[in-house]
């Protein structure tokens, strides 16, 4: 087979794909040259029959790999090294490279291989074909999956990045995080939610009348941070932080929470939360 024109590549990329007639090709193409370098080593002619067999078939095997490296020829080659090693003396080691390597670089006489043994080579091609092609569409599936995990991460931190940077941005930009907390308290309608609260006080003008009182208050510091144009309004004003902590809205609104269950809780929360905020602005 020659390297150069580029035939044993467009023979192995068949092959890799458990094409049949490629395989079966790559058979008869290596049958000779595998069999003259068993028939060096070996005594009999069965030994150079069954050590060609399994070079072949350890070839096929490694078709199904990840990786093929080396191209066709190369690879069974060598495999046929591995085998011989295992079979004979160890005192043929030295032979056994030498007698691989000129058939690497065709310097020694080939002999043709008997058809028996081409016919096991075919045979063993066919039977060993769906799984050299099922092996190929493990990979592509395999590829294809890591490529869209690999999207999916990339995705992710890209994502996570952006909101990163975000958070940073608002946390280091007392404007925005002033504007951020004004569509909060006007998505969540938070004054409504403080209102409805009030509205379901069992005794709002006798025993719970500082609580009412309280909840009313909560309501027009929200009002108050939602209806200005700038922090710095807010902060011109003063008494909207004073409040808070003066006459303890923050302690207020968490009591009103744990007192609640469900979504009226969930809701409450978040005034506690807003109200967090706006005491640090």
């Amino acid at each position: 087979m020659d390297n150069s024109n580029g035939i044993e590549k467009k023979i192995l990329h068949a092959c890799r794909r458990g094409d049949g007639d490629a395989l079966r090709t790559g058979a008869y193409q290596l049958a000779d040259e595998l069999y003259t370098a068993a028939s060096a080593v070996l005594d009999s002619e069965e030994s150079a029959h069954s050590a060609v067999v399994e070079t072949w078939r350890r070839t096929l095997t490694a078709l199904k790999c990840w990786r093929f490296a080396d191209g066709l020829r190369n690879r069974a080659l060598g495999l046929l090294g591995r085998v011989l090693s295992g079979m004979a003396d160890p005192q043929w080691a030295e032979q056994i490279g030498e007698t691989v390597e000129m058939a690497r670089v065709g310097s020694s006489e080939v002999c043709p291989a008997p058809d028996e043994l081409v016919g096991a080579l075919t045979g063993l091609s066919d039977r060993m074909a769906p799984a050299i092609a099922q092996a190929r569409q493990r990979r592509k599936r395999r590829l294809r999956l890591a490529l869209s995990g690999g999207l999916v991460v990339l995705g992710v931190l890209i994502g996570l990045s952006g909101a990163f940077y975000n958070r940073v941005l608002i946390a280091r930009n007392p404007q925005l995080q002033f504007e951020t907390l004004q569509r909060r308290i006007a998505a969540a309608q938070l004054r409504m939610v403080v209102q409805q609260a009030e509205m379901e006080l069992v005794d709002p003008t006798g025993a719970q009348a500082s609580v009412r009182e309280g909840y009313q208050r909560i309501g027009l510091v929200l009002e108050e941070i939602a209806n200005a144009a700038s922090l710095q309004q807010a902060s011109r004003l003063r008494f909207v932080k004073d409040r808070i902590a003066a006459q303890k809205l923050l302690q207020l609104a968490r009591r009103a929470a744990y007192q609640s269950s469900g979504e009226q809780r969930k809701k409450l929360m978040m005034v506690v939360l807003v109200l967090e905020e706006a005491a640090n602005l």
